[in-house]
C-alpha cells in the first residue's frame, strides 16, 4: 500500500474553476444590484411597536393587575382543554377494549350503509333498463328477420359445423315456409375446417336428407378486396389456409334454380342465422371483397343490407336473431357466443358446462395445466398461468373464465357433435327433397363438392377433436312475439289518433286567422293602400297558369288559358298615385 503523505494539500486552483467562480460572483452581485434598484422607490413598511401603557395613565397599575388575570385565565383553559383531550383518549381506549363502538364509528356505519343502498337502487335501475333495452333489439332483430324472409326469393340458414343442431332454428324455418309456398330454403353448414371429415360426411348426408345443404368455408383475409377462393381439387389441409372453399357450389346451386323453368330471371337470396355464425363472412368470401362488416363479437350487424352480387344474385344481410324461450338454459345461450363475453354477468357458469363436456383431460393438455378436481382450482390454474392477477396478487377466476370462452367460440377448444338417429321421415319431407332436388340440380353439384371441399378435410384418427353430445335446437319466445305485435298495434292506434288531433286543428286554424284577420283587412279595404297578399295571390295563380300552359304541350286555348296582366297593373298603379297624393295634401295641410 502506498502511504498517504502527511504534508497539507496544496491550496491552488485550476484556472477554469477560479473563472467559473468570479463569473459565479458576477452574477450574484448583478442580480443583488437590480434587486436594490428596484426596491428604491418603494418604502419600507414600518413595524408598529406596542407603546404599553404610558406612566401618566392614572389608572395603570389596575391595568397592569387585569392583564395578568386575563393571561392567566387563558393560560389556565388551555390546560384544562389538554386535560380533557387525554381524559377522551384515555376513555376511547377502554371502550376499544370492551369492543364497544363510539358515536363517530356509529355515524360512519350510517352513512356507509346509506351509500351502499343507494349503489344498489341505482344499480337495480340500470340492470331494468338494460333488460328492457335488450329486449327492444330483440324485437328490432325480429321485424329485420321478417323484411328479409319477405323479400327473398331463397332463405339460406348458415349452421355452425361443430354442432349443427344447436345452432338451428325450426322456428324460424317455420316462417319461412308460412310466408309463401313459392320461397325455397338451403341449409348451409359453415366452418367446416373445424371438423373431421368423417363427421362432416355425417352431418351432411343427416341434413340433406330434409332440405338441399352445402359444406362451407369463409374466408378469413384481412385485406378490403380480392379474397382468394380454391378451385384446385387438390387434397389440401384447410386448417392453416385462409381461402375460401364451396363458394362455387354454392353459386351453382343458386343460379341452377333462377335458371328453372319458374322463374328464369335474378333472385333475391336472404341470409339467416344465430350471432356469430359466419353470416356477413359468407357474403363478404361470395362478393370476394369487404362488402358488410363482419367480426367475431354478435350483435355487428344491426339492420338488414343489401349487396348486389351480379345480375342473377341479390344477398341480403340480416342481423343474428336470438329469440331463446325460457326452456333454454343460459349457460348453453353463452356458448353459442349469443351474447358478448365482456357483458356476462356470470362467466363461470358456461365454463362449467365446459369442463363437463370436454374432460379434465383435454383442458390440461390444452393449457398445460397440472390436474384440478374443482371449475374454480381450473380458473385459479388458467389465471396463473396467463398472469391475471387483482390487488394484492388475488387471482382474477372471472377474467380467466372469459379467456376460457374466447378460446372456445374461436375453436382453439377443438370439438364436434355428432348427428342423433333419425326416426323414419313423412312423406311430405320426402317429396319437398325430391321436388327441390330437381329445381337446384343437387345431384351434379355434390359431386363437386366431395372433390374441392370434403377431400381437405383432416381425418378423424389424425385430429385431436373432443366428441359432445348434439345441442338441442334453438326455439323462439313466442310471449315476446306477441308482445311485439301488440305494441305495433298500439303505435298504429296512437298514429291514427294524432292524425285526428292534427286534422282537427287544422280545422279550427281558419276560423282563428279570420278573427285576427279583421282588423288588417278593414285597413286594405281604404282606398290607395296596397294590398300585398292580393298581389302574391295573384302573382301564385299566373305561375300556375303558366306551369299548366307547359303541361298541356300545345293543347292551348287562347281564349280560356289568356289571362290579361295589364288592367291589373293599371290598378296598382291608380292607387299608389292616390295615395301619394293624399300625402301630399296632408303635408300642405
Amino acid at each position: 500500500m502506498v502511504k498517504k503523505s502527511k504534508k497539507s494539500k496544496s491550496k491552488r486552483v485550476p484556472l477554469r474553476k477560479k473563472y467559473k467562480i468570479i463569473k459565479k460572483v458576477k452574477e450574484h452581485h448583478k442580480k443583488k444590484a437590480k434587486e436594490a434598484k428596484k426596491q428604491i422607490g418603494k418604502k419600507k413598511p414600518k413595524v408598529e411597536k406596542d407603546p404599553g401603557i404610558p406612566n401618566a395613565w392614572p389608572f395603570k397599575e389596575q391595568e397592569l393587575k387585569a392583564l395578568e388575570e386575563r393571561r392567566a385565565r387563558v393560560l389556565k383553559e388551555l390546560e384544562e382543554k389538554k386535560l380533557a383531550k387525554k381524559l377522551r383518549a384515555k376513555e376511547r381506549a377502554e371502550l376499544r377494549k370492551r369492543g364497544v363502538p363510539e358515536k363517530n364509528e356509529l355515524d360512519d356505519l350510517v352513512r356507509d350503509t346509506e351509500t351502499r343502498t343507494a349503489q344498489f337502487e341505482r344499480a337495480s335501475r340500470n340492470k331494468t333498463s338494460s333488460s328492457s333495452s335488450q329486449d327492444g333489439s330483440k324485437r328490432a332483430f325480429y321485424k329485420e328477420l321478417l323484411k328479409v324472409i319477405e323479400a327473398s326469393d331463397v332463405i339460406i340458414e348458415v349452421l355452425d359445423a361443430r354442432d349443427p343442431l344447436g345452432t338451428r332454428c325450426p322456428d324460424m324455418e317455420r316462417l319461412v315456409f308460412k310466408s309463401q309456398t313459392s320461397k325455397r330454403l338451403v341449409l348451409l353448414l359453415n366452418k367446416i375446417d373445424l371438423v373431421p371429415k368423417e363427421i362432416a360426411e355425417k352431418w351432411l348426408k343427416y341434413l340433406r336428407e330434409e332440405l338441399p345443404t352445402v359444406a362451407f368455408k369463409c374466408n378469413t383475409q384481412m385485406q378490403r378486396s380480392n379474397l382468394s377462393r380454391k378451385k384446385s381439387k387438390s387434397k389440401v389441409i384447410l386448417e392453416t389456409s385462409s381461402d375460401c372453399l364451396g363458394a362455387d357450389t354454392l353459386l351453382q346451386l343458386l343460379k341452377n334454380y333462377s335458371r328453372s323453368d319458374e322463374l328464369k330471371r335474378a333472385i333475391t337470396v336472404g341470409i339467416v342465422g344465430l350471432p356469430n355464425v359466419g353470416k356477413s363472412s359468407l357474403i363478404n368470401s361470395l362478393k370476394r371483397s369487404r362488402a358488410v362488416s363482419a367480426g367475431g363479437t354478435p350483435g355487428l350487424t344491426r339492420t338488414m343490407q343489401e349487396v348486389q352480387l351480379d345480375k342473377h344474385v341479390k344477398l341480403l344481410d340480416c342481423p343474428g336473431v336470438v329469440l331463446a324461450s325460457a326452456t333454454d338454459s343460459k349457460p348453453l345461450m353463452d356458448l353459442r357466443n349469443c351474447t358478448r363475453i365482456e357483458k356476462l354477468a356470470d362467466p363461470v357458469a358456461p365454463v362449467k358446462e365446459i369442463v363437463s363436456k370436454c374432460g379434465h383431460e383435454k383442458l390440461m393438455s390444452f393449457y398445460k395445466i397440472p390436474s384440478f378436481s374443482t371449475v374454480d382450482e381450473f380458473l385459479q390454474l388458467v389465471a396463473t398461468i396467463r398472469g391475471k392477477f387483482k390487488k394484492g396478487g388475488v387471482v382474477d377466476t372471472e377474467t380467466a373464465a372469459r379467456i376460457v370462452l374466447h378460446d372456445w367460440n374461436e375453436g382453439k377448444i377443438s370439438h364436434y357433435t355428432v348427428p342423433p338417429v333419425r326416426e323414419p321421415a313423412g312423406p311430405s319431407e320426402s317429396a319437398i327433397v325430391t321436388s327441390w332436388g330437381k329445381e337446384f340440380n343437387v345431384d351434379e353439384v355434390f359431386k363437386r363438392e366431395q372433390s374441392t371441399v370434403i377431400a381437405g378435410l383432416p381425418c378423424l384418427s389424425d385430429a385431436d377433436h373432443t366428441e359432445l353430445p348434439a345441442g338441442a335446437p334453438m326455439s323462439m319466445d313466442v310471449t315476446m312475439m306477441e308482445n311485439s305485435d301488440d305494441e305495433d298495434e298500439k303505435i298504429n292506434e296512437e298514429g291514427d289518433g294524432v292524425a285526428e288531433s292534427q286534422a282537427m286543428d287544422t280545422a279550427e286554424l281558419p276560423a282563428r286567422k279570420e278573427k285576427q284577420g279583421v282588423q288588417t283587412e278593414k285597413l286594405y279595404d281604404e282606398e290607395g293602400i296596397f294590398n300585398p297578399r292580393l298581389a302574391k295571390a295573384e302573382k301564385r295563380r299566373r305561375k300556375k297558369s303558366t306551369k299548366e300552359a307547359a303541361a298541356m304541350e300545345g293543347t292551348y286555348d287562347f281564349d280560356v288559358d289568356y289571362v290579361d296582366s295589364a288592367p291589373l297593373k293599371k290598378k296598382q298603379q291608380k292607387n299608389q298615385s292616390k295615395s301619394k297624393q293624399k300625402t301630399r295634401s296632408d303635408m300642405e295641410i
